[in-house]
Order: C-alpha cells, then sequence, then structure tokens
C-alpha cells in the first residue's frame, strides 16, 4: 500500500511540466514556421506577378510598330503591371530581345527586380531579393511592322 501511495504523489509532481516544455520550447518553433510559411506564401505571390508583368510586357511589346517603340512599351507595361500588384522594385530592370522583329517573329522580355525582404515576412526584416522572369510573345502577322527601313514606306513584307 505504501508503495501504491508513493507512486501516486510522484505523479502528481510532474504535473504542469509539459505546459511549461510546450511554452518554452513548442511555441516559439511553432511561431518561427508560422512566419516561414508567410514568407513562402508571399514569395510565390511575388512570383506570379512578376510573372503577370513579363507577360503584359511582351504584349505590350508585341503591339508596337517598331522595336524601339516595343521597348518603351514594354517598359511602361511592366511599371503599370507591377504598380497595379503594389510591388516596387529597386531597380526594375526589362530587357527586351528583339531581334526576330517581323509579322509572325516572337519577342521575348525579361524583367529582373530587386525588392525589400521587409514586406514579405511581415515583420521588417532587413534585406533585398532578386527576381526575374521572362515571357515571349508573337508579333501579329496582320500587323505592319517598320523596322526603321526608309525605302518601305513604314512597312516589311508583302503589302
Amino acid at each position: 500500500m505504501t508503495v501504491h501511495m508513493r507512486h501516486r504523489r510522484i505523479r502528481r509532481a510532474d504535473r504542469g511540466s509539459v505546459s511549461v516544455e510546450m511554452a518554452v520550447i513548442v511555441l516559439p518553433l511553432a511561431a518561427v514556421m508560422a512566419v516561414f510559411a508567410i514568407f513562402c506564401t508571399r514569395l510565390a505571390v511575388v512570383r506570379l506577378d512578376l510573372n503577370a508583368a513579363a507577360a503584359a510586357a511582351a504584349r505590350a511589346a508585341s503591339m508596337a510598330r517598331t522595336p524601339q517603340a516595343a521597348t518603351a512599351a514594354a517598359v511602361e507595361a511592366a511599371h503599370q503591371n507591377l504598380a497595379g500588384h503594389r510591388r516596387t522594385c529597386d531597380p526594375l530592370e526589362v530587357a527586351v530581345d528583339g531581334t526576330d522583329y517581323r509579322r509572325g517573329g516572337r519577342i521575348a522580355v525579361t524583367i529582373t527586380c530587386r525588392m525589400s525582404t521587409a514586406g514579405l515576412t511581415g515583420l521588417g526584416l532587413p534585406g533585398t531579393l532578386t527576381g526575374s522572369a521572362t515571357a515571349h510573345a508573337v508579333i501579329d502577322t496582320h500587323r505592319a511592322v517598320s523596322l526603321g527601313s526608309t525605302g518601305s514606306r513604314g512597312r516589311s513584307g508583302p503589302s
């Protein structure tokens, strides 16, 4: 009978120790995991926004009549698209590959964005993150395209 009573007393002395372990170890670990999950989710959204901006820039460039206008249209479309998603890049670089700029040709736009990581975690952590995205678009086959030559009156290809 004394052994049985002693065993009960030991069990009562251990009460509450799991709660202390939870507070000291598990809860901070869960908080770190939650912040990491938020960071990963926001990072995925940023990647989607960069891809959307590159696609909008490529589409705008494919609608332009000259390679110079295509570059200007791509830069403007990328800025507008990222501003619409409340993304600020410092700097935003837009590279337009118009080597195949002709009717039915392809144009490629690559945007590179360096942004602060403060908004990604919600904690205001310092640092920067660089992301890039590339999109391609086909230049309309029914659109007059000027390659800058003076003899074709602003048109290329069959009239």
